[in-house]
């Protein structure tokens, strides 16, 4: 069946609302996204950065948009600075690379 771009226009769309209790499991060392967001960010030092509010996926990594008193900032979901997701805890542990929060940080409008 063809479709015209007048009928096209009339499809619609439907999200679908999944329980977590039915999602299937990950292999370990993946976590769902509904999982991560929220999750506090602090350095292996112990130091605050913020709490996870988005994701934005890549083709080669997931970055986390963070959210704290400096700002926004984007923390690369890479071996190299997650040390550590602790999903019952809700922290991830990052040991950031060289100037990699202040190359990432935005600053709130004031």
């Amino acid at each position: 069946m063809r479709l015209s771009i007048t009928r096209c226009s009339e499809v619609v769309v439907l999200c679908v609302d999944i329980e977590p209790t039915q999602n299937n499991p990950l292999p370990e060392g993946q976590y769902y996204h509904h999982r991560i967001i929220g999750l506090q960010v602090r350095t292996t030092q112990g130091d605050l950065i913020g709490t996870i509010t988005d994701i934005l996926t890549g083709k080669s990594n997931d970055n986390y948009i963070v959210r704290g008193t400096r700002g926004e900032i984007l923390i690369p979901a890479i071996e190299d600075v997650v040390q550590s997701i602790d999903l019952n805890k809700g922290i991830i542990t990052i040991e950031p690379i060289e100037g990699l929060l202040e190359l990432n940080e935005k600053k709130p409008p004031d």
